[in-house]
This record gives C-alpha cells, structure tokens and sequence, in this order.
C-alpha cells in the first residue's frame, strides 16, 4: 500500500516553486498550517528530510532534490492519465493544435484545412506558424498536437511528407543575378546574406541555406527577406513556390551559381504525443499525409 499520495506531492513542489509555505497557500487557495502538515506528513511516511527552512529561506535537501525530480515525473504521468480518460470520455477533443513550419506549401495546408472542416465534427482547430527550431520546441515541449517541421529531434518519429526546393534568390538588378559569369560559392560568402531564423530562446540549428557569409542580416520571417531583397540589396535563400509571383514578374530571380545552387528541405509530419491524440487529431494527420501523397502522385 502506497504511503504517500498525488496531493501530497502536489502540495511538495508548490511550496517549491512559490519559494515558501505562505507563496504556496496564496497561490492554491489552502491554509498555511494544512500545507505544513501535508509536507510533514509526506517527509514522515517516507522517513527523510526533504525540506530544511532557515528563517524565510526553504531549500532542498540532496534526497529532496532526487524527489522533486522524481515527483514532477509523476505528477506529468498522472496530468497525462487524466487528460487521456477526459479524451476517451469526450469522444471528439474540443480543440486540436497543429504547429506549421513556414515553408510549408500553403495550397496543401488549405486543402488539409477544407477537408478537416467538412468532417472534424466540430473540433476546434488552432494553426501555429512557427520557423526552424520552433517546430523543435513545438514537439519536445508538447506544445502542439501535430507538427510540420523540417527538424525531427532526437526520441521521435516523424512521416516523411515533401521535400521543398529552395534557391539562392535576388533583385533582378543585383549584380549576381546581372553578371554574365557563373558565380563561385566563396563568391555567395563575401555577399550580404539575408537569413530567416526561429524567435526561440533557446540554441536553433544552423539556419537553413546559411552560407556563412561575411555580411548577414537576420529576419524572422520570409516576406521580411522578400522587402529587403527587393529593394536590390542582399541575397536570400527562398522557396521557390511562395514567391512564383516575384519570378514571373522578374521582380526576383535565381542566381548564377556555377554548380547551380539547390537546396532540398525535407518536411515530416511529427505527433509529439501520438498515445494522447483523439480522433479529430488522427484525422487531421491522415488528412496531411493523404495531401502529401497526392503531390507525390
């Protein structure tokens, strides 16, 4: 039998992350004294120190350390058991969260999203942007139900989807679309190179097509890079299916590279959490593979 319980553990970490029984109290609308005693009663069923208090200052002991690790993978599995019963119970989930990595083509996820409304029994549907790494965070922080990104981690599966081209793009005036001789990579590296980079904190990957140059410009997003090139400063690497308008018009075109520049991002469809995903969250995936497979068609 079990000495301890999921509240006691509960009542442990939020002293914890409040920094004090009173912080703690405020925050789950409890008393101080019933906080006190259910810690006090958690360290003596299991017989050790988890806490020492000097003055206002709360620490943790070394074994109190290991628990609260421990505890807080607990606590996750058991907010997942919860959350997976009210899926099973409610049938259909409420609302289902897909993150987009920005080069997805926008004519597929428009006809992922007509078919998701004609037979998603009113799920609600959240549609996230996000860019390179951000689809990393998306996935490993669980932040989304389904994820399109160009990155599959570490400890995660991912069905391959499309491939997207990409090529080194400029203002149809600037000297390396002009020149009448086939450019050199060491070339593209003494150029002003505007990159597309994620707004996560944490450290993102190389960005993609980042040919280390000299000069770079960061933008968060590809129509900031297409203002800037047209204006004739700057080279960008971008996919060719979102700016087909600029290449016809000649307002923007590839450069003459000498091995003939292209790169080729591959996109998957990752679940970050495939045990939790409900029916309206399976449809959406077999919804974007279906896609997928018909442009490979």
């Amino acid at each position: 039998m079990l000495k301890t319980t999921l509240a006691q553990w509960r009542i442990f970490n939020a002293v914890i992350d409040h920094g004090g029984y009173l912080q703690a109290a405020d925050k789950l609308n409890r008393s101080h004294s019933s906080l006190h005693h259910a810690v006090q009663k958690l360290q003596e069923n299991l017989g050790v120190e988890l806490l020492r208090v000097e003055g206002k200052q709360i620490s943790l002991t070394p074994v109190g350390e290991v628990m609260r690790r421990r505890s807080q993978l607990l606590l996750e599995d058991a907010t997942s058991l919860e959350r997976l019963g009210q899926t099973v119970r409610a049938g259909w989930e409420t609302e289902v969260t897909l993150a987009v990595e920005g080069i997805y083509p926008k004519r597929a996820l428009m006809q992922v999203l007509r078919r998701f409304h004609e037979h998603g029994q009113g799920s609600r549907l959240k549609v996230e942007n996000v860019i390179l790494n951000g689809a990393v965070e998306a996935i490993r922080n669980a932040a989304a139900d389904l994820v399109i990104t160009p990155i599959v981690p570490s400890g995660y599966l991912g069905t391959p989807l499309m491939s997207i081209s990409l090529l080194p793009l400029a203002h149809r005036n600037h000297p390396l679309v002009t020149t009448d001789v086939p450019i050199e990579s060491k070339e593209l590296q003494r150029t002003l190179q505007i990159v597309i980079s994620d707004r996560t904190k944490s450290s993102p990957p190389a960005p993609i097509g980042w040919l280390k140059s000299e000069e770079r410009w960061t933008v968060s997003d590809f129509q900031q890079a297409r203002d800037i090139l047209l204006t004739g400063v700057g080279f960008c690497w971008l996919p060719t299916h979102m700016f087909e308008d600029d290449l016809l018009s000649g307002d923007l075109a590839p450069l003459k590279t000498r091995d003939q520049l292209e790169l080729l991002v591959p996109l998957s469809l990752v679940l970050p959490t495939p045990e939790k995903l409900g029916p309206a969250g399976r449809l959406l995936a077999k919804f974007i593979r279906e896609t997928a497979s018909s442009r490979k068609a």
